[in-house]
């Protein structure tokens, strides 16, 4: 019995897994990275901060505002006032329209460029993308010539004169960019990471293509087209120069970043002066929803990029 009681805390102490060594480098990245995510986060919290100061607090402060109060005035107008919700409903009309059809596209798109084969598929393909080289600038001035001078439309004539066209409509605002050279891109690499055999097996069962997208690649695709759609959300969102040269002239349909713009503009000419803690709350309340959509979808992102939008 001795000799057992003995061999216990030895054995206990053989099996317990040894401790790994923390080493200089892995603490050096800690610190790097805690670092930099706090010098990435600044500019949010001092927006927050500013947002619920009052203009002399503000002014008081030196690199930080510290209010000696919650000031919330500035919260509860600018979110009780009509107009935030009207542009936030007119993003949202915008931002659901081009989530839903440059996704419709790339998939089929996608499958069309990875699983068909036809002459000319991978020249069609390289010339796709090469269109992503010209910057989007560019198309800025031909599109808004084309739209105030589409026949037909908006006044214009067979011609296309006489008129405005579709400029201060709502089509200015839907009809460009549906198809995203990217997204197909992105939408082509995922279908090569998956195998043919999940097609081949539904044929045998007698699926058409429809069926085969919908019930097999769908389900697979979720975490690509999640990444589609946080990138269209975040990209319609902050979107000021499309409704600024489109649509500028039509408040009724004005988005949320450029009615925020106007805004701000209008307080600073009512005031005189710049009003830094309104600014700071507009600025957060903008902000909000893009954080909240990424935190809450953070993880199908990661795998999508991970897993799928890198392969090929």
């Amino acid at each position: 019995m001795a000799t057992i009681t003995q061999d216990k805390p030895v054995m206990m102490a053989q099996n317990k897994p040894a401790r790994s060594p923390i080493r200089i480098g892995r603490i050096l990245l800690y610190f790097f990275l805690i670092s930099t995510s706090l010098v990435m986060f600044y500019p949010l919290l001092f927006a927050l901060a500013g947002s619920i100061s009052s203009q002399a607090d503000y002014f008081r402060s030196t690199w930080f505002p510290f209010p000696s109060a919650i000031y919330l005035d500035n919260w509860i107008s600018f979110l009780t006032g009509r107009d935030l919700w009207q542009w936030v409903v007119n993003t949202m009309i915008r931002v659901s329209w081009y989530i839903a059809i440059p996704a419709v596209v790339s998939i089929l798109c996608g499958y069309v460029f990875t699983r068909l084969k036809f002459r000319g598929r991978d020249l069609v393909f390289m010339f796709l993308l090469s269109s992503m080289m010209v910057p989007g600038i560019v198309y800025v001035l031909p599109t808004f010539i084309g739209f105030a001078r589409f026949p037909g439309v908006g006044g214009n004539d067979m011609f296309g004169q006489g008129g405005s066209g579709f400029i201060n409509t709502w089509p200015s605002l839907l009809l460009p960019g549906l198809v995203n050279a990217f997204y197909i891109f992105l939408m082509r690499q995922a279908y090569q990471g998956i195998p043919r055999d999940y097609e081949e097996a539904a044929r045998v069962d007698g699926a058409n293509t429809l069926q085969i997208l919908v019930r097999i690649y769908f389900p697979l695709l979720r975490s690509v087209l999640i990444v589609l759609v946080i990138f269209q959300f975040v990209a319609i969102w902050n979107d000021y120069l499309t409704p600024l040269v489109f649509a500028g002239g039509n408040k009724e349909i004005a988005p949320i970043a450029l009615g925020a713009q106007r805004f701000i503009k209008g307080t600073a000419i009512q005031l005189g002066r710049p009003d830094y803690p309104r600014m700071f709350t507009v600025a957060t309340i903008v902000t909000l929803p893009i954080m909240a959509l990424f935190i809450i979808l953070q993880r199908y992102f990661v795998q999508g990029v991970q897993g799928f939008g890198l392969k090929g």
